[in-house]
């Protein structure tokens, strides 16, 4: 983790090992402001939510403000029934009493195996650990990275980020941590995102940001293709820099650091996703519509022949193409081009004459690259930023519980 993080004032970090994991990773984390802050969240859209995401969109539903936010890893809480709501309240109400807060500022999340009941005793003992740990590191990166470490699953490692941004009523701040590496795919994914700020602003805009902030960042990844039970992105805002944004510019420049903040942690996930050796950005433009591109664009970056091809290093367009015709939209065959960075692979719905197979090939060997494909029936376009699908992937899901 880089040293140069930036750290919103008036947030403290705690991470420890409270016994949920086998070994000694920590599994337990708590970000806590030092005032109540606004908040705003997006949930996962699965039909199966999990209990922690039950019970915080009742908070905020009810316009809760949040301080504290306890976060477990190694147990979802999905499918847990009844129980499942109970248990979260149960331990919202020993941290609410252990911090002295209102159990309605307590805000719960869980990743993890779904479908086992949450050890709450073993939270409940790892709660007086974690303000010892708040106690004793205080607001610096060393603890910033332990709340992002105790978060994984899968991940190899913690995703951190944070931006200064200059506003019309001074310097405001915003820091994120998220996790994620499997089951990534729109909407959301098996993803926690935290992204704290400093500055004070109403509620209502603040959800509208988010919303379009995760449209155009956490919503346009893909790994795997598979949507989790516990996907929860969460933006607090405690004011503590004393700027209060009200203005057009000042709130455009907020947008602007929370989507800068949230592409930041979204790239860190497919980067780090499950046995992934590449990362590809799949761009469509030219389309008719906005709806033609995405669905193009999604095709293309959720196919498993395709995404195989990627580790393989196999300059296989014919996969590609194929995607961009099975994708449901209308257009026009003769007329799409295929590009691999600058090289033009496909010409008019045909292999480019000029292309060479070792040409494309030495792209795909990248690390990073880009797929192109532009489809010359409109102006819009959608990007998407998506993985290999590796033998390494088989092997973690396939072990994922043992």
């Amino acid at each position: 983790m880089s040293e140069n993080i930036k750290i919103c004032s008036g947030f403290r970090f705690a991470g420890v090992h409270c016994g949920l994991k086998a070994d000694s990773a920590l599994d337990l984390a708590l970000l806590l402001s030092d005032c109540p802050a606004t908040a705003a969240a997006v949930f996962t859209k699965n039909r199966f939510p999990a209990a922690p995401v039950i019970y915080g969109r009742k908070q905020l539903a009810a316009g809760e403000k949040i301080q504290a936010v306890l976060i477990n890893s190694g147990n979802a809480n999905a499918c847990t029934g009844h129980q499942g709501e109970v248990d979260v309240a149960a331990v919202a109400e020993v941290l609410a009493v252990t911090l002295e807060l209102p159990r309605p500022r307590i805000f719960i999340s869980s990743t993890g195996v779904i479908g086992e009941p949450l050890p709450v005793t073993t939270i409940l003992n790892g709660v007086g650990l974690l303000v010892a740990d708040l106690d004793e590191v205080r607001t610096d990166n060393a603890s910033l990275h332990r709340a992002a470490q105790a978060i994984m699953t899968t991940d190899k490692s913690p995703k951190i980020a944070g931006v200064e941004v200059q506003t019309s009523q001074g310097v405001i701040t915003l820091t994120g941590i998220a996790k994620g590496a499997g089951m990534i795919h729109p909407n959301m994914a098996t993803m926690l995102a935290y992204i704290l700020t400093d500055v004070e602003v109403e509620a209502e805009i603040l959800a509208a940001m988010l919303k379009r902030v995760v449209g155009k960042s956490f919503n346009r990844i893909s790994v795997d293709g598979d949507m989790s039970t516990n996907d929860t992105v969460l933006a607090l805002a405690n004011g503590v820099s004393g700027c209060a944004l009200s203005s057009a510019a000042d709130l455009e420049m907020l947008e602007a650091g929370l989507l800068q903040v949230a592409r930041d942690l979204a790239y860190m996930i497919v980067k780090d996703g499950e046995g992934a050796t590449k990362v590809v950005t799949i761009k469509v433009v030219g389309a008719a519509d906005a709806v033609s591109a995405e669905k193009v664009c999604r095709a293309i970056a959720n196919s498993a022949l395709v995404k195989t091809a990627f580790f393989g290093q196999d300059a296989n367009w014919g996969r590609i193409i194929a995607a961009v015709g099975y994708a449901g939209v209308e257009l026009k065959p003769e007329l799409v081009n295929i590009s691999f960075d600058q090289i033009r692979v496909v010409s008019n719905g045909l292999r480019d004459p000029d292309y060479l197979e070792e040409d494309g090939a030495a792209v795909l060997r990248k690390p990073e690259f880009s797929v192109k494909i532009d489809l010359q029936s409109g102006e819009d376009e959608f990007t998407v930023l998506t993985s290999d699908l590796t033998h390494e992937y088989v092997s973690i899901n396939a072990d994922y519980r043992s």
